[in-house]
């Protein structure tokens, strides 16, 4: 390519004096293109000052906080919500089994014995899916940000896997089942609190150690409880008395139930339960993984690095078919909660 407005040449310079480079006498390469370039400036011009990209850079050197997410705290898996499962090699399911109570004892007659009874029992499955999430880091992306981004991968890996179980356990309670199917005709808040502890209490659903249900709930039907309940027996949980351990989104207790306050719950549909409501069990123990860069054909020059979670799990309600009978005729399928409308 021949370069006819270039400047003249000194004395002794390819061009031999003459105006640009003229073809005859000598070629210049063709220069590769800017688009793409990285640069502290602007590629091709002489550098005067940082670019708005490279100046966000140097100000995220000086100032490296990073904001935090806003984020439903995790609420659903807490101890003594669930049943541990625990899988049969060999096997894609979780299996649990109940023997029915046996029927009244007769009145005997003298020297002849009861005809014996058969004793009946249900099972319950469960089966699950494998899960994980990964996320890739360059090397350069590693080399200029001013964040360490592999302990950042590690807390967003973290949470993406309690988050995935929580959205797994939400779903259950949140769909077409509504558990034991207490009726709440109370005309305010307090009168439905207090038919829904009834009912529990009715289907012989037991409480938690602390004598208490417990209840996840959205914030505005729990905002309309506590209004209502006003000084008919609300309690804060920063009045709570003696060395009462918080729950994890606690707010308050009212008429036998513990409140927990979460976003994972639509209004007008509070989940109230009792201890093992759920199922869970997991085939393959959640694992963390971090593949360093480099060591394979696929990432030969080590480019990338990688930061993920694997696993397999099932989750399911408690919940036999009824026959025979695991509980109260108000609660034959032995189940631990129900989905109710707390505020008319």
């Amino acid at each position: 390519m021949a370069n006819t407005a270039g400047s003249v040449g000194g004395t002794g310079s390819p061009q031999g004096g003459q105006q640009g480079w003229d073809a005859a006498v000598n070629t210049q390469p063709i220069p590769g293109s800017n688009a793409g370039t990285l640069a502290a400036g602007t590629a091709g011009v002489a550098f005067t000052a940082l670019n708005s990209d490279f100046a966000k850079i140097v100000t995220a050197l000086v100032v490296r906080n990073i904001v935090d997410n806003l984020r439903s705290q995790p609420v659903f898996a807490a101890m003594g919500n669930y049943i541990r499962a625990r899988n049969v090699p060999g096997t894609n399911k979780f299996v649990y089994t109940a023997f029915a109570d046996l029927a009244p004892a007769q009145v005997l007659l003298e020297g002849v014995p009861p005809e014996s009874e058969k004793m009946q029992f249900d099972t319950m499955e469960l089966t699950g899916a494998q899960k994980g999430k990964l996320v890739a880091v360059t090397d350069l992306a590693s080399l200029h940000s001013p964040f360490e981004l592999y302990s950042v991968a590690a807390e967003k890996v973290a949470f993406n896997a309690v988050d995935t179980l929580e959205k797994d356990l939400a779903a259950l309670v949140q769909g077409a089942d509504n558990g034991i199917g207490i009726a709440t005709v109370g005309a305010t808040s307090v009168a439905r609190v207090i038919e829904v502890v009834t009912g529990m209490k009715v289907a012989e659903v037991p409480t938690f150690e602390d004598g208490y249900y417990r209840a996840f709930i959205s914030p505005a039907d729990a905002a309309k409880i506590m209004s209502e309940a006003g000084e008919l027996g609300w309690t804060d949980t920063m009045k709570y008395a003696g060395t009462t351990q918080l729950l994890n989104g606690e707010i308050g207790r009212f008429r036998g139930i513990r409140f927990i306050e979460t976003t994972r719950v639509a209004d007008s549909k509070t989940v109230v339960f009792g201890p093992e409501w759920a199922v869970w069990g997991d085939y393959q123990t959640i694992q963390a993984y971090r593949v360093a860069p480099g060591g394979d054909h696929a990432d030969p020059l080590a480019q990338r690095g990688l930061v993920g979670w694997k696993g397999m799990w099932g989750v399911g309600l408690v919940k036999f078919d009824g026959t025979p009978a695991m509980g109260p005729a108000s609660n034959p399928g032995a189940e631990r909660w129900t989905l109710a409308d707390l505020t008319p």
